[in-house]
Parts: structure tokens; C-alpha cells; sequence
């Protein structure tokens, strides 16, 4: 198992363990697995899921998609990881 893959169950588990689970949240599930593969780093992901986080609240609010996300970013969002050593831990950009 790759470390990332590591901190990426302990993430899914935290997260169902305080009920709010996200390993049945498809577009979660798909930015995670981005940055366990490799295909993009912890800064990435973690705009990913704030602009995912961004657009499901504006959705539910009503107002549409902000102006300022570009399509790749309506697409996006992040989870903080904060378990672990600091060594398993990516650094932000």
C-alpha cells in the first residue's frame, strides 16, 4: 500500500467515524484517487474540494455557479488532512 493510499483510508474513516462519510460521494471519491495515483499533488486537491464544497453550497443556496471558478474548478474541491505524523502529511504549496 502506498503511503498516500494509507492516508487516504485513514481520511475516509475519519470522516465516516464523525458521520459524514464520503466514501459513497463519487466526485469525492474521484479528487482523492487523483491524488493518490499521483495526477495531482495536495495543494490540488485540496482547491479541488473547496470548489466542490463552493458549488454544492451555492447550488443548494439557489445562486448558481460563481463567476470567478473556471470549469476545471466547478469541477473541484478538498479535505483537510490533519492525522498522522507530519511526515505523511504532503506540504501545501
Amino acid at each position: 500500500m502506498t503511503p498516500r493510499r494509507s492516508i487516504a483510508e485513514r481520511v475516509i474513516a475519519r470522516a465516516t467515524s464523525r458521520g459524514m462519510p464520503i466514501d459513497g460521494d463519487v466526485e469525492c471519491m474521484a479528487i482523492i484517487e487523483l491524488w493518490v495515483s499521483g495526477d495531482i499533488e495536495a495543494g490540488e486537491m485540496r482547491d479541488r474540494f473547496n470548489a466542490l464544497l463552493t458549488r454544492r453550497s451555492r447550488s443548494k443556496r439557489g445562486l448558481g455557479p460563481s463567476p470567478e471558478f473556471s470549469s476545471e474548478m466547478s469541477q473541484a474541491a478538498f479535505v483537510q488532512v490533519d492525522d498522522g505524523p507530519a511526515d505523511e502529511v504532503p506540504d501545501r504549496p
